[in-house]
């Protein structure tokens, strides 16, 4: 079997403030919104993130008394710092500042208002180092 698209779905308590959380942040736009269920996407990508009101009927109670996220969504940039400057100047915490990874990225963690955990990520050229130590056929 092969998926059509892929979606993933939050829970929350608060299903508009999430989707303004999107689409202020990662320019996504709604696709549909009935309220307790919202979708977001970038465009016509076949991939969308639905947002659902937690305790809806559609939802398992087990999945409705879950509180916390251990999910993390990754969302390539083409500027984290840019990012992360939006995010604090729109009051959101992150959850620690930018980094350069040797393995080629820079990025940083947040949390949406429903608390899913987002990595942001930012493109750059890896170390030669690093890219020698672990690809030494490439280097």
């Amino acid at each position: 079997m092969q998926p059509a698209a892929f979606g993933a779905t939050v829970v929350s308590d608060h299903p508009s403030e999430v989707a303004a959380f999107y689409t202020q942040y990662f320019d996504l736009q709604v696709g549909l919104d009935l309220g307790w269920f919202i979708t977001v996407r970038r465009g016509t990508a076949d991939w969308e993130i639905a947002i659902m009101e937690r305790g809806h009927p559609t939802i398992p109670a087990a999945v409705s008394a879950a509180t916390e996220s251990t999910n993390v969504f990754g969302f390539v940039v083409d500027d984290a710092d840019k990012v992360a400057a939006a995010l604090r100047e729109g009051g959101v915490a992150l959850e620690g500042e930018p980094v350069t990874e040797p393995f080629g990225q820079r990025h940083f963690f947040v949390r949406d208002p429903a608390g899913t955990w987002i990595d942001v990520i930012q493109l750059v050229e890896p170390d030669p180092e690093w890219v020698a130590a672990n690809f030494p056929s490439e280097s």
